[in-house]
């Protein structure tokens, strides 16, 4: 457990769109379904790491397109994280080539990418990546 005064580490990540509108989520080894974050690296911009994070990953290039909010947990480590998120945008082309640490991930339609997300903060985070167009769709 962390101490109420702890300060949270560091991390940024994405939430990524491909050209069709699909949504990057990746599946860790514990089953949970997220998009794809990790640690800042020392002289890197919240940006920076999430483009690498996601890189690193997934091997998806992509670019970030505008920030969203910053998610707060404790891992299972016991370390209090903060991470950055960016609404990111894919290179076309590139194949998904995950790190070892995830089993499965890839493109999904926003709809069902929606109903796999483990986490509620990650949903938050995919509605509010949509943003205008979420709404736009629903009357």
């Amino acid at each position: 457990m962390t101490s109420p005064g702890s300060v949270p580490i560091p991390g940024a990540g994405g939430v990524v769109f491909d050209g069709d509108g699909q949504v990057l989520l990746v599946r860790y080894r514990s089953g949970a379904w997220a998009f794809p974050k990790g640690h800042l690296e020392p002289g890197e911009t919240l940006e920076q790491t999430a483009v690498r994070e996601v890189r690193e990953e997934t091997g998806i290039r992509a670019t970030v397109v505008r920030p969203l909010f910053e998610t707060r947990y404790t891992n299972d480590r016991g370390e209090a994280r903060v991470i950055h998120w960016f609404v990111m945008q894919a290179a076309p082309g590139a194949p998904t080539t995950l790190e070892d640490t995830f089993p499965e991930g890839g493109f999904y339609p926003v709809d069902v990418a929606a109903r796999m997300l483990t986490y509620p903060e990650d949903q938050q985070l995919l509605r509010a990546a949509l943003g205008p167009a979420l709404s736009a769709g629903s009357s």
